[in-house]
C-alpha cells in the first residue's frame, strides 16, 4: 500500500498528458513506431550489376542477355546430372570460399594502393635488364675447358647444351633469357652486369659451380614501353596490393583457425594422381571444414606442376602444403562470422561464381556430343596442316635401372632438380643405359617399344618433364624428351578425332552460346 501515491500520481501524469494533447495544449503521448518493412532486394538487378562488374565493357542488354544463358545453362546442366558429382561439389566449394574470402578482404584495412604515377616511376626504376646465356661446370677445369671452346668459334649455345650440368640446359641450351641484376646471386649477377655486352665472362665461381656467361643485349625501360604495358602493369600492382592485405589478415586468422591434418591419411597415399574414394578420405580440417584428399591433390598439382609419383613428399611436407587450401577456408569462415554472405551484392558474386561454373560443365557436356560436318573438318585439316603434323623423332634422353626402387629413386631425383647425367651415375645400369647423352630416336621405331599411355606424354607433353617408368627388355626405365622434330601430316582418316577436337576449341564457344540462345 505505501507505493499507492506513486502509482497514483504516475497515473494523473499520464492522464493529463492525454487530456492536453486531446485540448491541443500540448504534445500528447505517442504510440512507439511501426518496425519497418525488411528492405526488398531486388536479386536480378544485383545479379546483373555483379556480371557488369566482372565484364566493365558490358551493356546493360548485354548484360540481361548473359544472365538468360547462364541461368538456361545451369538448368540444362541440373537436367543432365552434370551438378551432381563429388567433382563438381568440391569446385562449387572452391568457388564459394574464392568469393567470400575477396568479400572479407575488401572489408579490412589496407595502405593505399599504388597511384598511376608511382607504378610508372617504379617501373621506369627498375635498372638495365641483360639477355644473358651461361653454361655450368662443376669444376674450374670443366669452365676453362668450356670458355676455350667457345673462344675459339664453337656457338655458345651448342656448347651449353653438351656440358652445362643445370637441368635446364637441355632445353634451354644455356638461354636465361632478359634478366635484372637483382634477380641473381651476387657472385653471378655482379661480374655479368659490370662486363661490356657482347663479352665472355668467366668462369665464375658461386654457390651452384663454375658459370661460363655472355650478355647478348641490354635494354631499360622506357615510357614507350609503360605505355604498351600500362593495363597489366596497374593491374599487377593492384594484385600486389591485394596479395598483402590477403597476408595481413591471414597473420590474424591462422591462429584463430589452426589446421588439423591427418597425417595418417597423408602418409599412405604415394600419388598425386586423383584415386575413387579419394573424395571420401579426410586429409585434414579447418575451421570445422573437412579437406578431402582429392581437393589436396589437385591442390598440389597445381603448385608443383606435375602428376603421378610424389614419393619425395612426406606427410609433413604435404602437410605444408595443405595450408593453401586451408588458407581459403580461414578467409571464407571470417567472412561468415562477420555475416558477409548475407549481403545482396555478395549473394549475386556467389550467384554468378556458380552459375559460370556450371556453364562450363554445360558447355563440356554439349561439346563432347556436338557433331561436325565432314566439309569442316577437311576445311580445318587443309587450313591448318602443321597443327596436325606428326612428330617424327625425339631427341630423348634414357636411363635403364636393374630394380623399380632404382628408377622411382632416379624419377624423383630428376624431377627435383638433379642433373640426368648425374641420376644415370647414381641409378642406372650403365652397361643398359649406354651413352647418356642425348640422341634422335625415330617414334616408328619408338613405339614398338614404349606403350601408348607413355608415347602420349613424349609426343606432346611438356618437353624436358621425365616419363615413366616402364618395365622394358633390359630392366626398368624413363625418358627425357629434350626436342621434337616434325613428320609429316597426318591425313584426315587417321587423324579425325583431333582435326575435330581442334576445330571445337576454335569454334566451340559460338556453338554454346547459340544453343543456349535458341
Amino acid at each position: 500500500m505505501h507505493d499507492a501515491p506513486s502509482l497514483r500520481t504516475s497515473f494523473t501524469r499520464i492522464q493529463m498528458a492525454i487530456l492536453v494533447g486531446a485540448l491541443g495544449l500540448g504534445p500528447a503521448v505517442t504510440a512507439a513506431p511501426a518496425p519497418r518493412p525488411p528492405r526488398t532486394v531486388d536479386a536480378e538487378a544485383e545479379r546483373l550489376k555483379a556480371i557488369r562488374a566482372a565484364e566493365p565493357g558490358l551493356s546493360a542488354e548485354a548484360a540481361r542477355a548473359k544472365l538468360a544463358r547462364l541461368e538456361k545453362a545451369w538448368a540444362l546442366a541440373t537436367a543432365k546430372g552434370l551438378l551432381k558429382t563429388p567433382e563438381w561439389r568440391e569446385r562449387r566449394q572452391e568457388g564459394r570460399q574464392s568469393v567470400l574470402g575477396r568479400a572479407f578482404l575488401d572489408t579490412r584495412p589496407s595502405h593505399p594502393g599504388m597511384t598511376e604515377e608511382q607504378v610508372k616511376a617504379a617501373f621506369l626504376a627498375q635498372g638495365e635488364e641483360r639477355h644473358v646465356s651461361h653454361l655450368l661446370c662443376k669444376t674450374r677445369e670443366e669452365a676453362e675447358a668450356a670458355l676455350k671452346r667457345i673462344q675459339a668459334g664453337e656457338p655458345f649455345e651448342k656448347v651449353a647444351a653438351e656440358i652445362s650440368v643445370d637441368p635446364s640446359a637441355a632445353q634451354n641450351k644455356g638461354d636465361l633469357g632478359w634478366i635484372r641484376q637483382k634477380q641473381m646471386v651476387t657472385a653471378f649477377g655482379d661480374p655479368v652486369f659490370a662486363a661490356p655486352v657482347g663479352a665472355l665472362v668467366g668462369p665464375l665461381q658461386s654457390e651452384f659451380g663454375w658459370h661460363v656467361a655472355k650478355a647478348w643485349e641490354a635494354r631499360r625501360e622506357t615510357e614507350a614501353d609503360f605505355a604498351a604495358r600500362r593495363e597489366t602493369l596497374l593491374k599487377e600492382a593492384a594484385a600486389t596490393q591485394m596479395k598483402m592485405r590477403r597476408e595481413a589478415a591471414l597473420e590474424v586468422l591462422r591462429p584463430r583457425y589452426p589446421l588439423v591434418p591427418d597425417l595418417t591419411v597423408l602418409g599412405a597415399d604415394r600419388t598425386t594422381e586423383t584415386l575413387p574414394g579419394d573424395e571420401k578420405k579426410v586429409a585434414g580440417r579447418v575451421a570445422g571444414t573437412a579437406i578431402s584428399l582429392r581437393t589436396l591433390k589437385r591442390h598440389l598439382v597445381d603448385v608443383l606442376k606435375t602428376m603421378g609419383s610424389s614419393h619425395s613428399l612426406g606427410a609433413a611436407t604435404k602437410a605444408r602444403f595443405m595450408e593453401g587450401v586451408a588458407d581459403d577456408i580461414r578467409l571464407s569462415e571470417a567472412a561468415r562470422k562477420q555475416g558477409l554472405d548475407r549481403r545482396p551484392e555478395v549473394q549475386a558474386a556467389l550467384w554468378l561464381e556458380e552459375r559460370e561454373r556450371a556453364y562450363v560443365r554445360y558447355a563440356e557436356a554439349f561439346l563432347s556430343e556436338a557433331q561436325v560436318s565432314e566439309v569442316e573438318l577437311a576445311k580445318h585439316h587443309e587450313t591448318f596442316p602443321d597443327r596436325f603434323r606428326q612428330v617424327g623423332a625425339l631427341r630423348l634422353q634414357v636411363l635403364v635401372a636393374d630394380s623399380k626402387d632404382e628408377v622411382d629413386a632416379a624419377l624423383n631425383a630428376v624431377r627435383t632438380g638433379l642433373p640426368w647425367r648425374e641420376a644415370v651415375a647414381r641409378y642406372a645400369n650403365a652397361e643398359a643405359t649406354g651413352n647418356p647423352e642425348p640422341g634422335w630416336v625415330e617414334v616408328a621405331s619408338l613405339k614398338t617399344l614404349v606403350p601408348p599411355t607413355l608415347m602420349q606424354p613424349l609426343l606432346a607433353g611438356p618437353q624436358g618433364q621425365p616419363v615413366g617408368p616402364m618395365l622394358g627388355p633390359d630392366g626398368f626405365m624413363i625418358f627425357n624428351a629434350l626436342e621434337r622434330r616434325p613428320g609429316p601430316v597426318m591425313p584426315l582418316g587417321e587423324c579425325r578425332e583431333a582435326v575435330r577436337a581442334d576445330y571445337l576449341k576454335a569454334h566451340g564457344h559460338d556453338l554454346v552460346e547459340r544453343s543456349l540462345g535458341d
